[in-house]
């Protein structure tokens, strides 16, 4: 997944959006696609794709699940 949407949104990276959230082997977090000059959180178009990830670990603390949900997409995608 990340690996396509860097080829579809050149120059932008994943940027961290507030803390991370857990609790025993579940945690959560919120990010933002944001241009390689930086942008604003959550400002205007800097920020093209939106969403949170809610992830499990394994026993040795490596991720076994990643469920993704997308809060913010540009128009047509």
């Amino acid at each position: 997944m990340i690996t396509a949407a860097r080829e579809q949104f050149p120059g932008f990276a994943f940027r961290l959006t507030g803390t991370v959230d857990g609790h025993h082997d579940t945690a959560r977090f919120s990010w933002e696609l944001v241009n390689g000059a930086g942008g604003t959180p959550s400002g205007g178009g800097s920020a093209p794709v939106a969403g949170f990830d809610v992830i499990t670990l394994d026993a040795e603390g490596r991720i076994r699940t990643v469920l993704g949900f997308l809060d913010r997409l540009p128009a047509g995608a």
